[in-house]
């Protein structure tokens, strides 16, 4: 594994060497003058926005602005939409109560222990593993939430952005039917919405009738995601292996990594859960209440 670290960074890492981090930073306009100035800018057009109710906390704002390229004006846009969707979500999760063991022993979304080369985090997602005789499809999207809310809390990320690995492996006549066009609409915008770039959408094991559900989803997607989505053949691996190297993937995926390596994301529901909630505190003052009284997640 040592010929591993050399070549592969850390899921965990919080910073790249600083040449590396110096051509970031350059290329999306990132210095302390631009941090300084934009935070200013930032803070001050939320403050005046009417009725919302702003995080003006630097490392939060810090995420938008990066995805921006330290444009104010498409930072403040990103996070009024991202405010806007809160409202959504808080009125679909307000009706959900779902234990903290039955959230847990979902376990669809893992981390591989090494980021790619172009150091974005690898995550796989087993998506066609969902038992919708048990969940129902918004508590699956509320645990992807309190998910992708945990991740977009790194910088490096925010950098860097994700890769991910959609699986779906068992995808059944039932779990299609749960894939209705408003709930792929408000799944699509809630993964695009965070403050991370997507650096690639790699669907596997998909059966035929999934390329219904990817003609659905496809008008949501933004242009930039879609040039980044790939359903992948089934060819012993060969395609996903040209996006994604076999060193950093799990044996089911023709990879070098026994399954027990990869990281599980929902190992601390409750601080993901936590986190999530207050995050969603911020917004539109006319349904703070709303999202302020939302406990999905119980004992």
């Amino acid at each position: 594994m040592d010929s591993y670290r050399n070549k592969y960074l850390p899921c965990e890492a919080e910073e790249l060497d600083e040449s590396s981090m110096q051509a970031i930073r350059k290329q999306i306009g990132e210095s302390e003058e631009s941090r300084t100035r934009c935070l200013q800018i930032l803070r001050k057009d939320l403050q005046s926005c009417k009725d919302t109710h702003p995080c003006l906390d630097e490392d939060f704002l810090l995420q938008f602005l990066r995805i921006a390229k330290f444009d104010p004006s498409k930072a403040l846009q990103k996070i009024l939409r991202v405010y806007q969707h809160q409202d959504k979500l808080a009125e679909v999760f307000s009706r959900l109560s779902v234990s903290i063991q039955k959230a847990g022993n979902l376990n669809h979304i893992w981390i591989s222990p090494y980021r790619l080369e172009n150091n974005s985090l690898l995550v796989i997602a087993l998506a066609g593993k969902v038992d919708y005789n048990v969940y129902s499809f918004e508590e699956r999207m509320y645990l992807d939430m309190l998910f992708l809310s945990e991740i977009s809390r790194s910088p490096l990320n925010a950098l860097c952005g994700v890769t991910f690995i959609a699986d779906y492996a068992g995808f059944n006549r039932r779990t299609f039917f749960e894939h209705t066009p408003r709930r792929i609409k408000l799944l699509v915008e809630s993964m695009t919405g965070f403050p991370h770039r997507i650096k690639g959408y790699h669907v596997v094991n998909h059966p035929p009738v999934f390329s219904v559900l990817i003609n659905i989803a496809y008008p949501f997607f933004p242009k930039k995601i879609r040039d980044r989505l790939f359903l992948h053949p089934n060819d012993n691996w060969k395609t996903l292996h040209s996006h994604v190297p076999a060193d950093i993937l799990p044996e089911q995926y023709g990879g070098k990594l026994k399954q027990s390596s990869l990281i599980n994301v929902f190992e601390n529901i409750p601080e993901l859960d936590e986190h999530y909630r207050r995050q969603m505190q911020f917004g539109s003052v006319r349904n703070r209440h709303l999202r302020q009284s939302m406990r999905v997640i119980s004992a």
